[in-house]
């Protein structure tokens, strides 16, 4: 049985470790806090006298300590550290430390060994990127410096300790630049990890969203029926034969878990085109009037299409679209409602900013050039190009109303031109 595994990353303080204890508790799976181990390097080297920046010594410190995660936390030779290793001044020596490439490396062989059926909660800042390239679910947690310092700052006085905020902060801040810039695994997040900005939001909506999409993720991202395979294929095979054919970002698309993915629309040939780069299951969603003619209606659906109507019925027709992605499925949507026959971008309907917020489906931009023209491109004139952004958090809350809800709709449509 593979094991599941949900990488989350982040800044310090961005609400990492008790947002990837609660959704662990919630999945009934294992929690590790990779940050954790540094923290206890740093605390038992400088418990030994072992400077921190020597790393053959520190090497030497974890050859010869067994690092062990428990429901009460780390432990060293059995040693209970959680009470010595949450200070501010813990987790600054923990970024000196991280700085040593050997030790990383030493680090996440012993993290590697921990995913374990049913699965694991893992969470640091280079899970997705370096620990667990393919991680079934990543995400990637931030907030703002301020809102961080502040949590640092009640976390501290619910420990009876007196810290000043607007030091927090700067030690944050120099923490951040450490993290970015060290050569061994710097902060970023993983290409298809999932943003979530928690600077807005309460613990529990945190927890909730992230929990909401862990789920739907460990249900995986639906197998492809016969003919939808055939066609994935053939359209696949056609345009990497036939065309001038490039695709770039698939690394963007997360694995698993509800996904909306949002492309413009210039040609009849953009659904099949984009649907044979997406690596799993993807539904579309079209124009009901392409399905009144019977066999072509029937040949749509089979190939994964949800007829939506236009105008006020459109709320109603997202339905489906609703339920693809309340499985965890992949939904490819084109924002602006119909086929621009000059190229240049739409107005973009809301009802992908109301879709992603009432499923709470990340969206992931998509650009593709050059379907207007597939004769060219078979006569090697012109190039089809397909790229895919990074994924976008969804809105969250009441999303700002309607006004929200058309805000976030041309930032998608901006993030497309920006591809």
């Amino acid at each position: 049985m593979k094991p599941f595994v949900l990488a989350i990353d982040g800044p310090a303080g961005a609400g990492k470790s008790v947002t990837a204890r609660a959704v662990a508790k919630h999945l009934g799976i294992r929690h590790v806090d990779s940050g954790a181990m540094y923290r206890a390097v740093a605390w038992l080297a400088v418990r030994a006298k072992t400077p921190l920046d020597d790393e053959a010594a520190l090497l030497a410190l974890i050859r010869r300590t067994k690092l062990e995660a428990t429901p009460e936390g780390l432990t060293a030779d059995g040693e209970p550290l959680e009470a010595h290793i949450r200070s501010v001044q813990a987790g600054d020596a923990a970024s000196r430390v991280a700085v040593h490439a050997g030790v990383r490396a030493a680090l996440v062989r012993v993290q590697r060994t921990m995913a374990a059926p049913p699965g694991i909660v893992m969470e640091g800042r280079d899970i997705g990127t370096v620990v667990f390239p393919r991680a079934d679910l990543k995400i990637f947690l931030t907030a703002s410096v301020e809102a961080r310092a502040r949590r640092r700052h009640q976390d501290a006085i619910a420990r009876g300790e007196t810290i000043d905020v607007a030091a927090t902060e700067a030690l944050i801040r120099e923490r951040d630049r450490r993290d970015e810039e060290r050569a061994a695994s710097p902060l970023r997040p993983a290409p298809d990890a999932i943003p979530l900005d928690t600077t807005e939001l309460t613990l529990e909506a945190q927890v909730d969203l992230a929990t909401h999409w862990a789920r739907l993720a460990q249900a995986g991202p639906g197998r492809m029926t016969a003919f939808f395979r055939f066609g994935h294929d053939f359209v696949l095979w056609f345009a990497r034969l036939f065309l001038k054919f490039r695709v770039e970002g698939t690394d963007h698309l997360p694995r698993a878990g509800p996904l909306i993915v949002a492309c413009n629309h210039i040609s009849f040939w953009d659904p099949p085109l984009v649907g044979a780069v997406i690596p799993r299951n993807a539904y579309f969603v079209a124009k009901a009037e392409l399905f009144q003619n019977r066999l072509f209606g029937a040949i749509l659906s089979g190939y994964n299409s949800i007829p939506i109507q236009r105008g006020a019925a459109a709320r109603r027709g997202l339905r489906g679209a609703e339920d693809i992605l309340a499985a965890g499925g992949a939904v490819v949507i084109f924002p602006e409602g119909t086929r621009s026959k000059t190229g240049a971008f739409l107005p973009p309907k809301s009802g992908i900013a109301r879709l992603a917020a009432q499923t709470r489906s990340p969206v992931v931009p998509a650009r593709i050039t050059g379907s207007r023209q597939i004769r060219r491109s078979m006569l090697r004139q012109g190039e089809v190009r397909i790229v895919f952004g990074s994924p976008m958090m969804p809105p969250t809350g009441d999303a700002g109303g309607r006004e929200g809800e058309r805000a976030y709709a041309r930032r998608i449509m901006a993030e497309i031109g920006a591809l």
